[in-house]
């Protein structure tokens, strides 16, 4: 492995709950501090009075007192169109996320001594082509030039691989505070081949919160008659102690969870004052517990290895530190957990190698990724024609023969679904657009050349021909936008 000082190129961690960015110095991937002296930054957004936008820490400090104005796991919302107003102006989700990137950016650029460009950006396996595109435009717009979009459990992998020579196969869960991923791996020779991948990206961290906050709301009614989700800042402050509630008992058998004057009635102030046990969380998960089991071997199986031929598996996010999850883990796939990975960390030092091999400033390293979903064609009768097979590696490319389903029809629609049903309207549609210029004919005559595109950044495009007169169409998936191209 050649190696030289440092890499110019970044790697970040754009995370649900928290956030982070690395470089590789000295031929080590290390986090750089950007939150008041901290590498792990809140991924939380605010404004503030007049409109001052508030990112962070400071962000998260003051949300109890400015909950309608503060904005948490915006991350898990990529994708969507949904925008926030403030003020006199409004937000989309991108801008937000961007706030994020470029409070990383800048924190950077102070600790290295130079402006910080390119970066390497991770998102959940589980992500679609929507969602990845989104994340690219909150790269962009946080002035960043965004070379390579990457998994998350591929880069915590490259964070523990980077300095292994012999020849493993890796499982690696990643559950953090939004999403759920999963993803099986070889390493060998500085080659990471990831053989399947699999996931939720609506089940983490979050999620056990909230459970937690609805026992203590339920609680709560039954003994004072007071229904506490009515209430903004009851609610933001018992959000607050309900994370710090999960993260003590994570390491502790029980936890307090003490909130005085969360709210009052007529005889004056009441106060949450409970003692939580890691029985009861566990009961309390066991669901989510099942569902990661679960998740965890279909992906197993979909990478042709068996339980015994994993050598090791990596935790990374903060949710992999509560027992009822480790201990399923090692229940379920052996007790082969790697130690000495920090697994709030893994994932944004693992982007920082990506972007050290892209530099240059770390040869004979190659990544071999794939895409999680089936991409396809919805096809008459409704259902999904598929074009790419999920866990196809990446880059990858397909061409596929399709026809006209009735006489003279002179133009067809091109409807790109993406995901895992045989039927296209239970997956996920990314983008149509028409493609006229065919000749007249009987059906089934016309012969239409489709092809499918998927770059390393697991981003698609998409082409029609009509192969007898040269009329065509192409896409590329960019968020809710369809960037349409002439052809002949």
């Amino acid at each position: 492995m050649a190696l030289v000082n440092e890499s110019p190129i970044v790697g970040i961690d754009f995370g649900t709950t928290t956030s982070a960015i690395g470089v590789v110095r000295g031929g080590a991937p290390v986090l750089l501090a950007v939150d008041d002296g901290e590498t792990m930054m809140p991924s939380v957004v605010a404004f503030g009075k007049a409109d001052e936008i508030l990112v962070g820490a400071k962000a998260k400090k003051q949300a109890v007192l400015n909950p309608d104005r503060t904005f948490r796991s915006v991350k898990r919302r990529m994708g969507e169109k949904d925008s926030v107003a403030i003020g006199s102006g409004s937000y989309s989700l991108e801008a937000l996320g961007a706030q994020i990137l470029a409070r990383l950016k800048a924190g950077a650029e102070k600790e290295l001594g130079h402006p910080v460009k390119d970066a390497v950006i991770t998102v959940p396996a589980y992500f679609n082509q929507l969602q990845r595109q989104a994340v690219q435009e909150v790269g962009r717009l946080a002035g960043l030039n965004v070379l390579r979009i990457i998994n998350e459990p591929t880069a915590a992998a490259m964070a523990y691989g980077v300095s292994q020579t012999e020849e493993q196969n890796v499982m690696v869960f990643d559950f953090g505070g939004g999403t759920f991923d999963v993803s099986v791996l070889t390493i060998a020779d500085g080659v990471f081949e990831v053989k399947a991948t699999g996931g939720d990206n609506m089940l983490g961290g979050d999620d056990i919160d909230q459970m937690l906050m609805d026992k203590v709301v339920a609680d709560f009614k039954a003994d004072h008659g007071i229904d506490l989700s009515q209430d903004k800042m009851a609610m933001q402050k018992l959000r607050d102690e309900a994370e710090k509630l999960k993260v003590a008992l994570s390491t502790q058998e029980s936890a307090r969870l003490h909130i005085p004057f969360i709210t009052a009635d007529k005889h004056g102030p009441i106060h949450i004052d409970k003692t939580f046990t890691n029985a009861q969380l566990e009961e309390m998960i066991a669901g989510i517990v099942g569902k990661i089991v679960r998740l965890a071997k279909d992906t197993l199986k979909k990478s042709g290895f068996e339980n015994r031929e994993l050598d090791k598996i990596l935790l990374a996010g903060g949710s992999t530190r509560i027992p009822a999850v480790r201990d399923a883990i090692v229940n379920s796939f052996g007790g082969k957990l790697l130690g000495g990975v920090n697994p709030l960390e893994c994932v944004a030092l693992g982007a920082a190698v990506q972007g050290a091999i892209l530099g240059g400033a770390m040869e004979n390293k190659v990544l071999l990724d794939v895409t999680p979903f089936t991409l396809g064609l919805e096809i008459e009768g409704g259902a999904m024609e598929e074009v790419i097979a999920a866990n196809t590696p990446i880059p990858a490319g397909q061409k596929k023969e399709f026809s006209t389903v009735a006489d003279n029809q002179t133009e067809v629609e091109i409807k790109i679904f993406q995901g895992n049903s045989n039927r296209a309207s239970e997956n996920t549609l990314l983008g149509k657009f028409i493609l006229g210029g065919i000749e007249k004919a009987k059906k089934g005559d016309p012969k239409v050349e489709v092809g499918f595109d998927v770059n390393v950044d697991g981003i698609m495009s998409v082409s029609a021909k009509d192969k007898k007169t040269g009329s065509s169409r192409s896409i590329t998936i960019e968020k809710s936008i369809i960037n349409r191209k002439k052809g002949n």
